[in-house]
């Protein structure tokens, strides 16, 4: 009698690239058919990589459970909305349904301004008006359809609410999963990984995160410091809606190339169409001297902030940020033009990395993680050393 082995199945290269090929296949149908439902856990992945350093340190500062930490980051987090919502939200409600309530007047006096002058001449040069009265009727025509569309969606407003709130309950869920067990997912991550290139991938990932974490840390900055310089700016030259106007700035300057130029435009209409003006100007003259300061603070950020809190980071042709930038906003919305720039480095890193490994250039290899490592700036390293991030801890 002949006693049959069980012998484990072994498969090919073939069988091996054909499995990997639809996984990667099934795995990107899935998620363009779902990318809505993505969103939370993309979210929660990002603002877990954020706080993942603080947590990480208070636990080897005080011994105590990461746990307890977590708690405490969420009963700061949702304090800080409170206050958020109770203080800080009614003043940019007021002052939202105000500008809101302006707008149409300052249309009207547009419009009967272009209906009385046939042109107007600044600095000596003439301008004709009577292409932006073509101009002023499509947008006229537009602002009226949404009007009488609203009452149409707001069934589907209705359902988009409750759907949100379900995907913010979620949001929540995973993140407090993602910071308690931020140190032992990416260790899950390396032992799929061959024992004999664990080593190389870790040294990888590591360049990755050094290059994500000084983006991240230094966009956050640039929001917050931006947004106080113009309020500041914006309340000592008395513009309206100054809050908005500021949280507007600060927001808008992480979107790259336009984001600066539209806070400039929005701040100067109002400007011009507020009404009033100090120290005596002219409305012209005070959005005059609005574009000024924004062209200011635009030089001193591209001078002294950007170069010291991101340096040169994302080491990437402009070309190729301008196309990652439209097409992560064409997949992805606003979403995507936040995560465009840092995903268009991690992209290089890691096609050049594959492209050594084609050729074989080992040397060049080595070249690709150094460059990135050099790319961030001697302050945030520093910074990085302190406060390790998840990816690095485990390596």
């Amino acid at each position: 009698m002949t006693v049959q082995v069980n012998r484990p199945i072994r498969f090919s290269s073939r069988a091996k690239f054909i499995t990997v090929l639809s996984i990667v296949v099934i795995t990107l149908y899935l998620f363009s058919h779902v990318f809505h439902v993505m969103l939370p856990f993309i979210w929660a992945v990002i603002t877990a990589y954020i706080f993942n350093p603080v947590v990480t340190k208070l636990q080897r500062s005080t011994r105590l459970p990461r746990f307890w930490w977590v708690v405490v980051l969420y009963i700061i987090g949702f304090g800080l909305l409170f206050w958020i919502g109770s203080v800080v939200i009614p003043l940019l409600t007021n002052q939202y349904d105000e500008l809101r309530k302006a707008i149409p007047g300052w249309l009207a006096e547009a419009d009967k301004f272009l209906n009385t002058h046939e042109s107007i001449t600044f600095f000596g040069y003439q301008f004709e008006l009577v292409q932006f009265r073509d101009l002023e009727k499509t947008v006229f025509e537009y602002l009226n359809t949404q009007a009488l569309e609203i009452p149409k969606t707001l069934p589907s407003l209705l359902f988009g609410v409750i759907e949100g709130f379900i995907l913010v309950l979620v949001y929540l869920v995973v993140t407090f999963y993602l910071l308690l067990q931020a140190e032992t997912i990416p260790n899950n991550f390396y032992r799929l990984i061959p024992t004999k290139h664990r080593e190389e991938i870790r040294t990888l990932v590591g360049s990755i995160d050094r290059v994500l974490a000084a983006y991240i840390r230094g966009q956050f900055l640039l929001i917050l410091i931006m947004s106080v310089l113009s309020f500041i700016a914006l309340s000592i030259l008395q513009i309206e809606f100054a809050l908005v106007l500021a949280i507007a700035t600060g927001i808008l300057e992480i979107i790259p190339i336009v984001g600066p130029y539209m806070a400039g435009g929005i701040a100067c209409t109002v400007a011009l169409f507020q009404g009033t003006a100090p120290f005596g100007w002219e409305p012209w003259f005070l959005a005059l001297v609005v574009a000024l300061v924004y062209f200011i603070l635009r030089q001193f950020e591209d001078q002294f902030i950007i170069p010291n809190l991101v340096g040169h980071i994302v080491n990437v042709h402009p070309i190729f940020v301008i196309f990652a930038i439209l097409a992560g906003g064409s997949l992805a919305g606003g979403l995507g033009l936040l995560i465009a720039i840092p995903t268009a480095a991690v992209i290089k890193i890691v096609l050049v990395y594959l492209y050594n490994k084609l050729i074989d250039d080992s040397a060049a290899e080595a070249e690709v993680v150094a460059e990135a490592q050099q790319l961030v700036p001697e302050s945030s390293d520093a910074v990085a050393d302190s406060t390790p991030s998840s990816s690095a801890e485990a390596a």
